[in-house]
């Protein structure tokens, strides 16, 4: 923890430099003439993964915003963490401008997000970018403001399902006493208590290790995590329940997108929504390839004849937690499927 510490401490006095200093003259550069470094930081791959190239594609459509002011470094493959709680805190602290990650990492800042976790509450596509582009969004980013971090949005990763190390499953029968490595959210715990197995919490950068060993028998990811993260290379069988769906987060650091000038400021929100729906195309592209590699690693892919049985067991989370977070959120996610 020390070394973590020390390490953002650091990190954040050269950010700052470099945030205060620049790098030299933009080309016709909109608002003043330095040029404004920005660093972006995330887990996954320059290419594949959930977010294929997006972070590069956003770093041109802020340069071509910006008319040359705004430069983007993207630190990618967890070169400055693969912990993604550890990569928002950065960015809350300004060590870096933006990162990305899972919800389940910031529902400290945002209770509010713990409706984006429960399962079997998204129909499709389109209704998850209802919800992340409308009225349910702004509620979670005026929690997140309030921590110091603004939400430019949500990229896609897709529909989560659970796969196993050893064992060959296909039913909820086989699934029951199986412990499962989840995400560090309450959801996700008492989801898979549900069901019948024994949720681990850990962060998704130990599971690979996790699945060798025989820590958990079990995780649970969209098929373009299974494969960037690499435990396409550790398990035996991935059983498409598709209990719920990953929408990971972008977040900026508000201190320093408030210190832009308004056309900056819009630069960076308009590259963002620019962004996020080109993650959109290309993540859809991507979930038939990556079960395609998973299927070419030898992994069973199993399609369930019916999501009911695994609906009907967890069910009761929905009005549960729509008691414990108020705001009328599962009612809005439900009604934004009607719009």
């Amino acid at each position: 923890m020390k070394k973590f510490v020390v390490c953002v401490f650091a990190l954040v006095l050269v950010g700052l430099a470099a945030w205060a200093g620049g790098s030299g003259e933009a080309a016709g550069g909109t608002s003043g003439s330095k040029v404004i470094d920005m660093r972006f930081a995330t887990s996954q791959p320059p290419t594949g993964g959930y977010l294929g190239d997006s972070p590069q594609k956003f770093g041109e459509y802020m340069a071509e915003a910006s008319k040359g002011v705004i430069k983007l470094t993207v630190h990618h493959s967890g070169s400055l963490s693969a912990n993604e709680r550890e990569l928002f805190e950065m960015a809350q602290a300004g060590t870096v401008d933006f990162a990305t990650g899972g919800t389940p990492y910031v529902i400290g800042w945002s209770p509010s997000l713990k409706v984006m976790d429960l399962p079997y509450l998204f129909e499709d596509v389109e209704h998850i970018r209802k919800v992340t582009q409308g009225p349910v969004a702004k509620i979670i980013n005026e929690e997140c403001n309030q921590n110091g971090v603004e939400i430019l949005g949500y990229v896609l990763c897709g529909f989560r399902s659970i796969f196993t190390a050893k064992k060959q499953v296909a039913s909820l029968e086989d699934l029951k006493g199986m412990k499962i490595r989840c995400q560090e959210s309450p959801v996700y715990i008492e989801m898979f208590k549900a069901l019948g197995m024994l949720p681990t919490p850990m962060p998704a950068s130990e599971l690979y290790t996790s699945l060798q060993t025989g820590v958990v028998d079990a995780g649970e990811n969209d098929p373009a995590s299974v494969v960037s993260w690499g435990w396409v290379d550790v398990i035996k069988c991935y059983l498409l329940d598709k209990h719920s769906v990953t929408c990971n987060l972008v977040a900026m650091n508000k201190a320093k997108l408030d210190a832009l000038p308004a056309d900056l400021q819009k630069a960076v929100h308009d590259s963002a929504k620019k962004m996020i729906d080109y993650q959109f195309a290309y993540i859809e592209g991507a979930w038939a390839d990556s079960l395609n590699k998973i299927k070419a690693k030898g992994v069973a892919v199993v399609e369930l004849p019916s999501l009911k049985p695994f609906q009907d067991k967890v069910g009761f989370l929905a009005d549960q937690y729509d008691k414990e977070l108020g705001k009328n959120l599962v009612k809005m996610v439900r009604d934004a499927a009607k719009k």
